[in-house]
């Protein structure tokens, strides 16, 4: 039980986390627009702020996505092949996408620690240190990684047929009754 109220703190975590970087993200854009057309100055450096928290907002989503299944997939073949089929190459695929985060955050931990031993910064007035919207790659593979590992535990220890049968969308406002 305790381990289902960590998940639920993980992804209010997460949730609020995206939720207030959108926002930031949001009302900063806001006052661009507004200083730009009103005043007919526009700072660089919202961009610049914009397009980096933009940035690990999605890649702390995408760790969100994973873990309830929701990220983008061709699976309308996969989906024709039995629940037992669809596990086995569901672990293999869990595994080899671990696989592939990991290596994505030893390999981007590099990046960030090249960019604060070169002391990098972004070419705008800003000066804003690079290591920082760096960072993002390898904690959002980090994040997604243990997406994985649950995924991982749920396909091979809590396995029901259940979780690879996808609902049709319905539009409720179609219904005619």
């Amino acid at each position: 039980m305790k381990f289902e109220k960590l998940l639920k703190l993980w992804d209010l975590a997460e949730m609020y986390l995206v939720g207030t970087l959108a926002i930031f993200a949001t009302v900063i854009a806001f006052c661009q627009i507004i200083m730009r057309y009103f005043f007919n100055f526009s700072p660089e450096w919202i961009e610049e702020s914009i397009i980096y928290v933009i940035v690990w907002a999605v890649f702390i989503m995408a760790s969100k996505l994973v873990r309830d299944d929701q990220h983008v997939g061709a699976d309308f073949i996969f989906q024709k092949f039995p629940p037992r089929f669809q596990r086995k190459v569901a672990i293999v695929t869990t595994g080899l996408a671990l696989i592939f985060c990991l290596i994505i955050v030893f390999y981007g931990m590099q990046v960030v620690s090249v960019a604060i031993g070169m002391d990098e910064r972004s070419t705008t007035r800003m000066r804003f240190p690079l290591w920082i919207a760096y960072l993002s790659v390898p904690t959002g593979c980090f994040l997604v990684s243990l997406s994985l590992i649950y995924r991982a535990y749920l396909l091979i220890a809590k396995f029901d047929a259940e979780m690879f049968i996808k609902k049709g969308h319905e539009d409720k406002r179609a219904k005619v009754t």
